[in-house]
């Protein structure tokens, strides 16, 4: 148990700090969207996944889940902790095109796949949030998650740092590359060359 504990309070942490830069990020966009993109079938993987299910007990959210809406409320989701991974996948095309430059959507689409990549491969070749037994979470082996979890933190730091920056040396593009491909257009070649002087 002490295990599971300490996997979900460490996803929890990471998440919440995930979180908090997709919001300053992305709520811009979605308060003056008019087409809503969260929909009850897409929140209904937070209540049948066991793992997410944990989450919630563990870290309760202030309202119920809604059979209609999920936990979309009239001020945005409700769930601080334990979204489904697609919740921070998903990026509209209005706010990557919002994005200045090809390599800040290209940062902002790794920031976006981290919470997926943290949760690959957990057991049996399945993400944390896809093991459907209950026992078998006990099975995730701590020391796998935390090695992705290094690596997703390096990375958030990576994007933190880019974001007040502007700077990605080769070291953090490799890094990033772990998480998603780096483009190997012509146009992102460009625009990171300067970067790396």
């Amino acid at each position: 148990m002490a295990d599971l504990d300490i996997l979900l309070s460490e996803y929890a942490k990471f998440e919440n700090s995930l979180r908090k830069v997709m919001s300053e990020i992305c709520a811009p966009h979605c308060c003056a969207c008019r087409r809503v993109c969260c929909r009850e079938e897409l929140c209904r993987e937070t209540i049948e996944s066991p793992f997410l299910c944990l989450l919630h007990q563990k870290f309760p959210p202030p309202s119920a889940y809604c059979s209609q809406n999920g936990w979309l409320t009239r001020s945005g989701c409700a769930l601080s902790i334990g979204r489904a991974p697609v919740c921070y996948h998903f990026l509209c095309t209005d706010i990557l095109a919002s994005q200045r430059t090809p390599i800040d959507g290209y940062v902002l689409e790794v920031l976006a796949d981290l919470v997926n990549h943290l949760g690959k491969n957990a057991f049996a070749g399945r993400h944390l949030v896809a093991i459907m037994n209950p026992d078998d979470l006990y099975c995730v082996k701590l020391t796998r998650f935390k090695k992705r979890l290094a690596q997703v933190r390096s990375a958030y730091n990576i994007i933190v740092d880019y974001f007040d920056y502007a700077h990605l040396d080769a070291e953090s593009i490799s890094t990033l590359s772990r998480i998603r491909p780096f483009p190997s257009d012509k146009i992102a070649s460009n625009m990171i060359a300067p970067m790396l002087a």
